[in-house]
């Protein structure tokens, strides 16, 4: 007995003990937020603001909110913000989380197309799907409009509302990453048809041009999709 407890003495003594894993205290940081979001994936398509630090030189996507921080789209922001690691996280949650402290700077910014130019005009109205590949559409409930400065589009689908990113190069806009609610449609023509100008829109490019008073767009010289124009509602 006596045996057994000297042998079990020594094996405690012997083990090594495990350090305790000291929780890290929070910290301020200075961060910038980009004037517009981009779409980003996280338990399901989402836009996320794009945040850098002050040495960083690519912005990347924050998953999460700031608490206490508004955004307004259409300004950059300096901001001051408390930083706390996050213990145990969820498997789509973010292991920091940002609190605001104080915004430190506010800018506008004023990245628009010169006033005459083609995406003035495009800009400034609101553009309704009148023809979806070959068939021409009355009351489709598809509009579009463009934010030049951001470079982002936003509209409704027919059901659902439905945003992204574009680029223009010349005559070529190109669509990138749209995403939209996930309403389902009691009417399936209605889905069936925002089903196919969602993918109208993702990840591709078209030649577009302005004619009277509609948007086109052009794949392969085939004109595909033809917008109608109307004047923007008033926010």
């Amino acid at each position: 007995m006596f045996l057994e407890l000297a042998l079990t003495l020594a094996t405690t003594l012997m083990t090594p003990v495990k350090p305790v894993q000291k929780q890290q205290s929070p910290k301020n940081q200075t961060i910038y937020v980009k004037e517009s979001k981009e779409p980003c994936t996280g338990v399901a398509p989402m836009e996320c603001l794009q945040i850098k630090g002050v040495k960083d030189t690519e912005w990347s996507n924050l998953y999460t909110g700031i608490e206490g921080f508004k955004y307004t789209p259409g300004y950059r922001y300096k901001l001051l913000v408390r930083v706390t690691p996050v213990k145990n996280p969820p498997a789509d949650g973010s292991s920091i989380r940002y609190t605001l402290r104080k915004v430190l700077e506010k800018k506008k910014i004023t990245a628009t197309p010169e006033k005459g130019s083609p995406w003035a005009f495009i800009a400034s109205k609101r553009w309704n799907l009148i023809k979806l590949g070959d068939s021409t559409l009355t009351q489709s409930g598809i509009w579009i409009e463009f934010d030049p400065a951001a470079k982002r589009f936003h509209g409704k689908g027919g059901c659902n509302r439905i945003s992204g990113g574009y680029q223009t190069n010349g005559e070529n806009i190109t669509f990138t990453m749209a995403i939209s609610t996930r309403m389902a449609c009691m009417d399936e023509n209605v889905m069936r048809r925002e089903t196919e100008f969602l993918k109208r829109i993702g990840e591709h490019t078209y030649r577009y041009d302005v004619a009277d008073q509609t948007l086109n767009f052009y794949e392969n010289n085939q004109l595909v999709m033809i917008f109608g124009m109307q004047p923007k509602e008033l926010k």
